[in-house]
């Protein structure tokens, strides 16, 4: 791992900062009970590997432009040295979603993106593919009476010079592509390998349904030039995958057939590294995930047959590109 050229420059496509207990703006994850996670915890992590610049994604403050202003402080000291472009949280729903992106863009320069997590498969149980952060709201923004209301704040996007950080279940992303496809100037990318959710049981069989789902979806992105896919979070998709050979090779064939989907110019490696391994790689479907260099060691591991052009994206050249760092 350490000899490869490709992994020698890594831009981290995808983490988070936490400390819900000290910033007013995290009161949501605050009763979630969730830990600090701060940039010193961040940098000691990503120590051994060679990460020059990264981006940091919105972590469901209640307040989005709080939540910027405090990571761009973070920069400012020198805490977050590798923080080279924010994505930002908005409602793009909201009558006012103009406004909002543009307090975004005035909090910080670094502004590329907004994220709005919309995982939505029914009302938020824990156990189906819905993201607790829909439990604000309850809604399907892609595919329910509120849709219009988004997609006219999506179109807004590209006039502000923003990017847009979709992260839904496979179920949705056929409704998802339909309003990519009426809005070819607005660059998307698709977090957490699309987020097929817990693919194969312990002793079980892979949910063979599901996988024909969650390809549907991917291929109908991958059709679109400005759709993107983060490789990431895939413990959500194969937990325990690190632990288990033939898991991993599983995973492997998944993120290979990404690969080949979508291009390599078109994917990127992330950590979404927060809290500790487990919470990163399989948002709590696992007691336990790889460290960050167990991770790009995988990564690194999966790709080496790769032409080192193809390789050099995905580390770090794709990201560059889509979040203009």
């Amino acid at each position: 791992f350490g000899t490869m050229s490709a992994a020698d420059t890594i831009t981290d496509a995808h983490h988070h900062f936490l400390d819900a207990p000290n910033n007013a703006f995290q009161g949501f994850l605050k009763s979630l009970g969730v830990p600090p996670y701060l940039a010193d915890a961040y940098n000691a992590d990503m120590a051994p590997l060679s990460v020059k610049k990264s981006v940091h994604i919105e972590a469901l403050p209640d307040d989005g432009v709080a939540e910027v202003a405090w990571v761009q402080k973070l920069v400012d000291e020198g805490k977050a040295p590798t923080v080279a472009a924010i994505v930002a949280q908005c409602d793009l729903s909201a009558d006012d979603a103009a406004e909002r992106l543009e307090d975004l863009k005035a909090a910080s320069s670094l502004v590329r993106g907004i994220r709005y997590i919309i995982d939505y498969d029914g009302p938020f149980d824990g156990k189906n593919a819905t993201h607790i952060a829909t439990s604000r709201f309850d809604k399907d923004m892609l595919r329910g009476e509120v849709a219009p209301h988004f997609e006219r704040g999506f179109a807004l996007l590209a006039g502000k010079g923003l990017s847009y950080d979709l992260q839904c279940c496979p179920a949705q992303l056929p409704a998802a592509a339909a309003m990519c496809a009426r809005h070819p100037d607005v660059t998307v990318v698709v977090d957490h390998l699309g987020k097929p959710r817990h693919l194969k049981a312990d002793g079980g069989e892979y949910d063979q349904a599901q996988l024909a789902l969650w390809r549907e979806g991917m291929k109908l992105m991958a059709a679109l030039p400005q759709v993107h896919v983060k490789l990431s979070m895939l413990g959500y998709a194969v937990p325990g995958w690190h632990k288990d050979a033939a898991k991993e090779e599983f995973l492997r064939s998944l993120v290979r057939e990404t690969i080949l989907l979508f291009g390599a110019h078109r994917c990127m490696f992330a950590s979404n590294f927060h809290v500790n391994g487990a919470v990163s790689d399989s948002d709590g479907l696992s007691d336990d995930g790889p460290s960050p260099p167990e991770l790009y060691a995988a990564f690194a591991c999966w790709v080496a047959d790769l032409p080192d052009a193809d390789q050099a994206r995905l580390f770090a050249g794709t990201a560059d590109e889509v979040y203009r760092i």
